[in-house]
């Protein structure tokens, strides 16, 4: 029996699946809706704020954070408020933070392997995929850290399939690449800030 008829075949099942999305639905319509309502001058008084009260370090705290847990923030978020900071201490700076929060997502996935539904789940995938989960997986990661794809979900899938942390930690790295895109998009002014 699969995954669909078992299901099928218990409405509870159904029930906590709604139950269980419906919060996470919630905040991300939440969210959405705060961004719409505060507008573009709000945003901006906010930002100078946040600007003027916090340093450096806070804003990669902010960086780690939305890059280890799956969230609906950006990095990109702050980089309006960095470039008053020079290119050669910000980018390496928030790519490390960055990296580090790829990693932090990785030991997550780690942990929620030990969530028995998730582990069948990974058991099914791997007798399905897993050739080209081993021979493709950290690649993704590589490919998620420079292009716009969800890296902290991608970060803990790896985790939860228990590739190389070697790897993704390396490969986590080239996140700086990404920092050094979004800090000379706002610094050049490509991005309105």
């Amino acid at each position: 029996m699969d995954l669909k008829d078992k299901i099928s075949k218990n409405p509870k099942i159904k029930f906590y699946i709604i139950v269980g999305t419906l919060p996470i639905v919630l905040m991300f319509i939440g969210f959405f809706i705060f961004i719409q309502k505060m507008g573009r001058q709000n945003f901006e008084y906010y930002a100078d704020i946040i600007n003027n009260q916090f340093n450096l370090f806070s804003m990669c705290v902010y960086i780690w954070v939305t890059d280890t847990f799956i969230l609906p923030l950006s990095p990109m978020f702050v980089f309006p408020m960095l470039i008053q900071y020079p290119w050669y201490i910000v980018i390496p700076v928030t790519g490390l933070a960055s990296a580090l929060g790829g990693v932090s997502s990785y030991l997550l996935g780690r942990l929620l392997d030990k969530v028995s539904i998730i582990n069948r789940a990974v058991l099914r995938t791997y007798e399905k995929w897993g050739a080209y989960i081993d021979k493709y997986g950290t690649t993704f990661v590589l490919v998620a850290s420079i292009f716009p794809l969800p890296f902290s979900a991608v970060c803990m899938a790896a985790g939860v399939m228990k590739l190389n942390i070697f790897r993704v930690s390396l490969y986590s790295c080239t996140r700086i690449l990404r920092m050094a895109i979004y800090y000379f998009m706002f610094y050049l002014g490509l991005v309105a800030s």
